[in-house]
């Protein structure tokens, strides 16, 4: 039965799409362009080569509403591959002009070895391109229009809620930071933020917005800030904030005063993650939904079929479809490097099929494949090889590293010297950059992760390899992407992490066609076996959940049972695998049964638990702890309840002194952590960080020694010091060589890592998570000290969240400097730091500093805190 209203052409344009000649085309498309791509013997005759370009040119042009993005993308899939086999071809470059106009693809096109004849209707065509780009133009920018469905998008913006999907490549961090230029730039007054989900990217946002915006933030009198210590209440201007959901919550949190006119939540997928994590993004809409004027709410996130889903966090707000974009400016060839079969399959996604390349003569290692593809590819900008732990990525790194040579480029020169000053001159990664290879983990530093992106995007880096820290938005134009696991630590990768990971290579403005190239485990029943990547790409996508609904009826009955006893620890779930979550959720739960909301939580737990039995469970909870209910769902009721008893009977005065002279004073502050474990029952809530399930010798090395690390990080020492000292610690000929490293000693000789680089790793992997944990906690003494009238003197909070006790590299820091530039600047502060009334200032003259970290920094704060300098 025909569809009612359905166009002859829509109709059309189905059947065109189901072609079996088309299939069967680009069947051979695939196969052939794999053996392109390896140097095999490959051939596609003239009347194929005219066919798919007439096909490409129809599918373009394609009129069905419901499945264009699919036909479209057919088509730019040919496009990009015939562009790829046939540079020069006068055909081909004409009709691949054409569907990228279709695409409102205006990026500047490769120089064409032919002439256009000037034709009326070629005449006729140019003065409509030209009138769609101005129509396209982006505001703000005379020589830059959108691309594909970016105007969409961008439009979207200014609605009161939106939430949306796009493909990886589409570029939407990059829309949203030019909607908020276009806004400040425009007189709107009032302040922004954007949840990123990691500190790298807050770097990468910030620092955009910053050199967008320029001079406008002075005369708009707006700042961009990344941590709530830099908010000022006296500031008469508007804020662009860029933060982790965390920090954002914790500013809403500490300045109840603050005002938002515009709420944007990139990677917005990160709510639906069965992670604690996730809980801040329902506390941030919790809080917002108290004030009297709601700000616009944007959802930002990479190919979710129900973009709508997030919606639900707004609470004036019913799920909806939201508004998903399907059609790509990139396109993917996926090939399978089946290690168990020993063979090599392009896959044809048309067809969801597998075409066979050719077969190994014996399995081949990981390494050896990287190496092999590598040899073929040549000179391709940039190549990322993902893996799902740190060790195998860094090990396969020196592996792969062993058969190339170094470098004489003095950019790369300069990076490793860059890396040796900033971590240590031993650790590996030193060595590999000499020879064009990194790797790009999470334990990183901020400013070495930063630097190794800048290099792959200039093309100066060959080969990186890198583990889920891609996931998390990192914007790196690569031409092939090699991915050797489905694993993610101790998890597999969903499909949509997968989808997201592949659709990282064919960046916007860079290419529009990238390699992905799938390695199998070499065992029939691998986790990452051939199958697992097939199901990944042949089956749709699932519709998203919001990590609430990992409360299931049998969960939701054991937070009722608990609650109505006025227990909040839920030891009855205890065992759970989600129990951190579960946790979290439920005081948040309390937390909207207290402040009589109905948010996320409270409206999930409806389903199982009934208002009478709500006002019985809050009745409980208030005989049980009075009027001293937690708000904070970093901590509940318990923990905070034993604090306030400590303070009140002078078992804690405040923080113990760092130091005794030159000497740190671990004893003490081990003695205080060892009391503040107690305090908060870390053998319960915080059970991995001090590895409850040890024995009481082994958790005490624990506590001793991150009770000398915190100890370092706060009295300033520098990473590469730090480092140092724990070299020296661990050395296996007379040291300790368990030190940070208690439990596990799998990791102790891992092969092709040198001692080293594994004691530095297990550095800055505890620094990472002592700054996590930790800071919580201290924030919360010293806000509780400060409640009883003692403020502390020696702030740890501070020390820690800053790392250093001096006052002026805190001041430096609040006000945007890195902290190794806030040390380099106080070891020279007589020539750059000038007191008066009290107050810091900086002098211009660092701009002349012999330290270009302090120099890039200074210009980027000048024009964000210009008051600063004189």
């Amino acid at each position: 039965m025909p569809q009612q209203g359905k166009k002859l052409g829509e109709y059309l344009y189905e059947y065109l799409e189901n072609d079996k000649y088309l299939h069967k085309l680009m069947s051979i498309l695939s196969k052939q362009y794999a053996c392109w791509l390896f140097g095999f013997d490959w051939k596609l005759t003239n009347k194929q080569k005219h066919d798919l370009l007439r096909f490409a040119d129809l599918l373009a042009k394609s009129i069905n509403e419901k499945g264009d993005n699919r036909q479209k993308n057919i088509a730019l899939k040919i496009i990009a591959i015939l562009s790829k086999m046939y540079p020069d071809d006068p055909e081909v470059g004409l009709i691949a002009n054409e569907v990228l106009t279709s695409f409102n693809n205006f990026l500047p096109r490769r120089e064409q070895s032919y002439t256009l004849v000037p034709t009326i209707e070629r005449l006729w065509n140019e003065t409509l391109i030209n009138y769609q780009k101005g129509k396209r133009q982006i505001p703000g920018e005379e020589d830059k229009s959108f691309i594909g469905k970016q105007n969409i998008i961008f439009k979207s913006l200014s609605n009161e809620l939106t939430s949306f999907s796009a493909p990886t490549s589409m570029g939407k961090t990059f829309l949203i930071e030019k909607y908020i230029e276009f806004k400040v730039k425009s007189g709107t007054v009032g302040s922004f933020a954007i949840t990123v989900p990691s500190k790298a990217l807050i770097t990468e946002v910030k620092t955009q917005l910053i050199d967008d915006l320029g001079m406008k933030l002075k005369e708009k009198t707006y700042r961009v800030i990344f941590h709530p210590d830099e908010y000022r209440s006296d500031y008469e201007g508007s804020y662009i904030c860029v933060m982790t959901p965390e920090r954002l919550l914790a500013l809403l949190t500490q300045y109840s005063e603050v005002r938002l006119i515009h709420l944007f939540i990139d990677e917005s997928q990160k709510a639906t993650e069965a992670s604690s994590r996730s809980t801040f993004y329902y506390e941030i809409f919790d809080k917002i939904s108290a004030w009297e004027s709601q700000p616009k709410v944007t959802f930002a996130s990479p190919l979710i079929p129900n973009p709508g889903i997030f919606k639900k966090l707004v609470q004036t707000a019913e799920a909806n479809d939201g508004l998903r974009i399907v059609e790509s400016p990139i396109t993917q060839v996926e090939i399978i490097f089946d290690r168990y079969a020993n063979k090599a399959e392009v896959y044809d996604d048309l067809n969801q099929n597998t075409i066979p390349i050719g077969t190994f003569k014996e399995t081949l290692s990981v390494p050896d494949i990287i190496r092999k593809m590598i040899s073929i590819l040549g000179n391709s900008n940039c190549n990322l090889v993902y893996y799902g732990s740190k060790v195998n990525a860094i090990s396969d790194a020196v592996v792969v590293s062993r058969s190339m040579e170094e470098s004489n480029d003095p950019r790369l020169i300069e990076l490793a010297d860059y890396i040796s000053r900033k971590i240590h001159p031993k650790y590996i990664l030193v060595k590999l950059v000499r020879k064009g290879i990194a790797f790009h983990t999470g334990e990183l530093p901020v400013d070495v992760r930063i630097r190794i992106e800048e290099a792959c995007r200039q093309g100066i880096l060959k080969l990186v390899f890198c583990t889920s820290t891609l996931l998390e938005g990192v914007n790196l134009p690569a031409d092939n992407i090699f991915v050797t696991t489905l694993q993610n630590g101790k998890r597999t990768l969903s499909q949509l992490d997968f989808l997201n990971l592949i659709g990282r290579v064919g960046r916007l403005g860079h290419s529009m066609l990238g390699n992905v190239f799938l390695i199998t485990g070499d065992t029939e029943n691998s986790h990452s076996n051939r199958a697992a990547y097939l199901s990944r790409m042949n089956n749709r996508l699932k519709k998203a959940k919001l990590s609430v609904d990992v409360i299931k009826p049998k969960q939701a009955a054991a937070i009722k049972k608990r609650l109505e006893k006025g227990d909040v620890r839920l030891d009855n779930i205890e065992k759970d695998k989600n129990y951190d979550l579960i946790r979290k959720l439920s005081l948040l739960y309390v937390k909207e049964l207290r402040n009589d909301h109905h948010g996320v939580v409270r409206t999930h737990l409806a389903k199982h638990i009934t208002y009478k039995e709500e006002r019985k469970i809050l009745q409980s909870l208030q005989e049980r702890y009075a009027d001293e209910l937690e708000d904070d769902i970093n901590f509940s009721s318990d923990q905070s309840e034993s604090l306030r008893n400590k303070i009140s009977q002078e078992n804690i005065k405040g923080y113990p002194n760092i130091h005794d002279g030159e000497k740190l004073r671990w004893p003490e502050a081990k003695a205080f952590l060892l009391k503040l474990s107690e305090i908060f029952n870390w053998a319960i809530y915080e059970s991995d960080f001090v590895q409850s399930n040890q024995d009481k010798e082994t958790r005490d090395k624990i506590v001793e020694d991150d009770a000398k690390v915190i100890l370092l990080w706060m009295s300033g020492y520098s990473l590469k010091q730090i480092c140092d000292i724990a070299i020296r610690i661990r050395d296996p000929r007379y040291g300790d060589t368990r030190f940070l490293n208690r439990v596990s000693q799998r990791y102790n000789d891992t092969p092709n890592i040198n001692w080293e680089t594994i004691t530095i790793n297990k550095v800055m992997k505890r620094l990472q998570k002592l700054q996590f944990i930790l800071g919580k906690y201290f924030l919360k003494v010293t806000q509780e000290l400060t409640k009883s009238r003692i403020p502390p003197q020696n702030d740890w909070y501070r020390f820690m969240e800053y790392g250093t006790d001096s006052d002026l590299r805190i001041w430096l820091q609040q006000n945007g400097y890195s902290r190794e530039s806030s040390e380099y600047i106080e070891d020279n502060k007589d020539e750059f730091i000038i007191q008066a009334d009290n107050n810091y200032f900086v002098s211009k003259n660092i701009l002349k500093a012999n330290d270009l970290d302090a120099v890039s920094e200074t210009k980027e704060i000048e024009i964000n805190v210009p008051e600063i300098f004189i």
